[in-house]
This record gives C-alpha cells, structure tokens and sequence, in this order.
C-alpha cells in the first residue's frame, strides 16, 4: 500500500487560524515534512518576523503535539522555496495554501528534471477573518 508522505512549509511566526487550518490538512497523511523558514531565508525574501527561529519551532511543536498528539511529522529547517520536497522521493503531497499554490507547479517542474515523480498539489483555500481580509502574520 502507498504511503502518503505531505510536505508543507512556511514561517510560521505567529501561530494564527490560517497556519492551524494548513497544518491540520497537511498532518492527515501517513507522515508529514513541515519546512520552517529559517531567520536568514526569512530576511532573503524581504519579511520581517516576530519571533526567532528558536521560538517558531517550540511554538510549532507545542501546537502540534498538543492538538495532533499521535501523527508522524518531522520539522526541518528550510533554507530555500522548496526544501526536501525537491529531493525526497518519499514525498508525494504538497500541502500549501491559495496563495502559494502557483509554487506547487514549480516543484513538480524540478522533481521531473530530477526524475522524481510529481506530487499531488493540495490547495488549502485562505481562511479570512470577520473583515473580509486574509489572515496573515
């Protein structure tokens, strides 16, 4: 039987309703590989954070252990848009939101040129809150 291993990925900063709706999608599979932004990666791409890479990681593990006590995952530093998603044939699932589906494409492009087989592209819509507006750190 297949082994369904999701990737996901993000900063994960301040832990809101759109991250735990992601990280809820991305945690039904057989394991999960969640990719946690690293603080240079973060200032690369021109964001500002709140918390080191430190605290995101606690803050991230308490959640999922509290919320997800039994699931297999492993967090691992993402130094780059893609991370172990590229590289790992395990990895048959992209998890990732609305606004970053486009980038499931552009993984799929890499894993063939590496003749990795594609993966399946699961878009999680963006949680909005009572405004209107996307919820966002």
């Amino acid at each position: 039987m297949l082994r369904l291993v999701a990737a996901t990925g993000g900063t994960f900063d301040i832990l809101h309703r759109g991250h735990k709706v992601l990280l809820s999608a991305a945690l039904q599979y057989d394991d999960t590989i969640i990719g946690l932004c690293s603080d240079e990666f973060v200032f690369r791409r021109g964001k500002y954070i709140t918390h080191k890479y430190d605290v995101r990681l606690q803050n991230l593990t308490s959640f999922i252990q509290y919320k997800f006590p039994d699931v297999q995952y492993t967090i691992l530093q993402l130094d780059d848009d893609f991370g172990p998603a590229v590289l790992k044939s395990s990895v048959n699932v992209l998890v990732c939101s609305e606004e970053t589906a486009h980038m499931g494409d552009i993984l799929n492009n890499m894993r063939l040129e590496r003749q990795l087989p594609a993966v399946e592209i699961v878009v999680v819509p963006m949680v909005r809150g009572s405004d209107g507006t996307r919820i966002s750190t």
